[in-house]
């Protein structure tokens, strides 16, 4: 008896953990003809319950430019939202040269920044669902938003397509 008890048991934490990965999965997909890293997904575990998540993959679009790759969902990312308005500023005098500006990818408000020792960093608010982050030292910005705009489309196509979470 206890050892169908610790077989099932066992058993049902694999199930688990492989159906979290599976929805987890659809967030940050592999993109064909790119190189795409290992998913890795962190819970935001709390005493008052699971919370959402935070996925990473590294990926390299066709071309071999890097970027690595952040999504959050559930509220750890609540509370934060690219501002309404137009925003283009740098950090100033006493600053190391990075500027930022709100630009709009596939449709959804997002912040760019350039920093000219670390490179782009782009965050973009998915609706309701939740935010990529893409960061890369060698991509231009034009390369920053094409590859958040491919990321973003197959994140939301797969969630229409039934990967809800």
């Amino acid at each position: 008896m206890k050892k169908t008890t610790i077989l099932l048991l066992a058993l049902f934490v694999i199930l688990n953990i492989t159906v979290s990965h599976a929805t987890a999965g659809d967030a940050l997909p592999e993109i064909n003809g790119w190189m795409n890293g290992g998913l890795r997904k962190t819970e935001f575990d709390t005493v008052s319950g699971k919370r959402g998540f935070w996925l990473e993959r590294s990926y390299r679009n066709t071309v071999g430019v890097p970027f690595r790759a952040v999504w959050m969902e559930g509220s750890g990312d609540k509370g934060w939202s690219p501002s309404d308005k137009a925003i283009s500023a740098d950090d100033g005098p006493l600053g190391s040269g990075a500027t930022y500006r709100t630009v709009s990818v596939a449709g959804q408000k997002s912040v760019l920044e350039h920093h000219p020792v670390t490179g782009f960093s782009l965050s973009v608010k998915a609706g309701k669902k939740g935010t990529l982050t893409l960061e890369s030292n060698i991509a231009t910005e034009e390369e920053m938003i094409s590859a958040a705009e491919i990321l973003l489309t197959e994140i939301l196509r797969e969630d229409k397509a039934g990967g809800q979470k």
